[in-house]
């Protein structure tokens, strides 16, 4: 056996001594470090739409979070009030109108944001929500007609209308395998259950008091519905034939937004009325509370309460993808801050909330501004809304009386700028002054319309008057008040004269975002 081993040994040796006579040298392998890709956040935007009072059409608009900054504007119809992402379009729920919007997205700098396409429901229809898992279809509610019209999202036409047992069809989910579409009627306190495949009303089952909203579990074995007026998140098991209510659990009334972080399971439900926001175990059937935030207590660390003690109004939640922090947006109205040009001031907020503890960390307030004066912001569904990017890398608080969204770095959680909504896409109001009268502190002009004239004139209205013979009379005022070709301006110098022949130049109507949405 030594004879053996010796002999390897030898062997061994004799190769080696051939390597070096050869004159190879060996050296180890170098693995090169790879180029850093470019930065994902380059490729993700977020949306948000904003209805411009009764009387404009409203818009789309879309945000660049590498830049923040708005990167396309485009109309949609009258009062939008709700959209949802389908691939590169979005869609748009148009409550005025009787009709949906689509509009295809920018990227980069190579393709602008598109024009949109109204695709005409029935008359009465008044739309409110706008919901799919699928790829080629595209489902929304009906809350005039009690019908939910499913559109090809291909050729935009109406593939059918349901007609559910429910009445005022209020919100929509649908399980990520696009094959069961929950209808929420908010008028009759339960929830339509429908086949996608042949577009029928399957079972309805009760829920609570005035159901506002729903959100299937990601892995579609669950549906949740929040109901307003008796404050219960009902479960739904929706993995067996027939679907059966499981058990609910209260959160307390008023609220009516209901949040689903896939990542840690759970539900957010903010609720104004009460000011906390209660979270929800999605693990378990019904959900346990895991946690009621108040939102007028000291935060745990240290530092004010996020909202006075009069309460506030949190309406919406998003939470970082991962899994690391939520982010309440809520307001008050502050009537004696001396910050606006008129009182009273809306006053947003974002609190962060540690999703390992459960507990509020901080509260970043944001710029204060005068309630908007032709908005419709006091009605819109959410006066704020919160979406965080793709990425994380940023979160966004849209704000109707703002007319635009903040952006927040959570690197930090600091409030990082401001992004107006451009109201670019609607041409200036021209009008021909014909006379102005005095009457104490106002001036009341008569005017027609330019030919070329773009939105109508409103209350709020900024215009900028020229070419008249006094010139106290000429100068940039707000409207104050509106009659049968008539505006009235407050102007304690102005002169009365006739016959005159000037003009007025309105400035494009705001934009009041009512509602934001992530992209991918």
């Amino acid at each position: 056996m030594r004879l053996v081993c010796n002999g390897r040994f030898a062997a061994l040796l004799f190769c080696f001594l051939i390597c070096i006579a050869c004159g190879d040298v060996y050296r180890p392998t170098i693995i090169p470090n790879p180029v850093q890709p470019p930065d994902p956040k380059n490729f993700h935007s977020i949306f948000t739409v904003n209805q411009n009072g009764a009387t404009n059409p409203g818009t789309g608009m879309q945000v660049d979070v590498s830049g923040d900054s708005s990167e396309g504007v485009t109309r949609v119809a009258m009062m939008p009030v709700h959209a949802a992402l389908q691939g590169t379009r979005i869609w748009v729920a148009n409550s005025l109108s009787d009709s949906v919007s689509v509009f295809t997205t920018a990227v980069g700098s190579s393709i602008s944001i598109g024009a949109s396409t109204n695709v005409n429901l029935p008359t009465g229809s008044s739309p409110v929500f706008v919901h799919s898992t699928e790829s080629t279809e595209m489902y929304v509610a009906n809350s005039g007609l009690n019908t939910v019209d499913a559109i090809n999202s291909t050729s935009n036409v109406i593939d059918a209308e349901i007609r559910v047992t429910g009445t005022i069809p209020w919100g929509l989910a649908e399980t990520p395998d696009g094959k069961q579409l929950f209808v929420v009627n908010k008028g009759s306190n339960n929830v339509s259950v429908v086949s996608t495949v042949d577009k029928l009303e399957s079972a309805i089952l009760p829920v609570g008091v005035s159901p506002r909203w729903a959100v299937a579990r990601s892995d579609g074995a669950r549906v949740y519905v929040l109901s307003h007026d008796d404050g219960l998140v009902t479960t739904i098991n929706s993995s067996v034939i027939p679907d059966q209510v499981v058990g609910s659990t209260p959160v307390g009334a008023g609220a009516d937004f209901l949040y689903y972080d896939s990542r840690r399971n759970r539900l957010y439900i903010p609720n104004p009325t009460t000011n906390n926001v209660v979270i929800l175990d999605a693990t378990v059937d019904p959900p346990a509370t895991l946690a009621t935030i108040d939102l007028t207590a000291p935060i745990p660390a240290g530092g004010g309460a996020p909202c006075p003690a009069t309460g506030c109004s949190p309406v919406s939640v998003s939470a970082l993808p991962d899994g690391t922090r939520a982010y309440i947006a809520s307001y008050y109205i502050d009537s004696t801050s001396a910050n606006c040009q008129q009182t009273p001031c809306f006053q947003a907020q974002v609190t962060v909330v540690d999703e390992l503890t459960n507990q509020v960390t901080k509260s970043i307030p944001l710029p204060q501004v005068s309630v908007s004066s032709m908005g419709n912001c006091a009605s819109a569904r959410f006066r704020v809304s919160a979406a965080v990017a793709f990425d994380g890398s940023r979160v966004y608080v849209s704000s109707c009386d703002a007319g635009g969204v903040s952006s927040i770095n959570p690197a930090g959680d600091q409030y990082f700028a401001a992004i107006p909504a451009p109201g670019s896409s609607f041409a200036p109001t021209l009008l021909n002054i014909t006379a102005a009268v005095q009457n104490g502190s106002q001036t009341t002009y008569s005017y027609t319309y330019d030919p070329n004239s773009g939105t109508p004139i409103f209350l709020g209205l900024i215009v900028t008057i020229t070419n008249l013979s006094q010139p106290a009379d000429n100068g940039a005022f707000t409207v104050v008040g509106l009659g049968n070709g008539t505006f009235t301006v407050n102007n304690p110098s102005g002169q009365s004269t006739a016959n005159e022949n000037g003009t007025g130049l309105g400035q494009p109507p705001p934009q009041n975002p009512v509602f934001a949405l992530s992209g991918s």
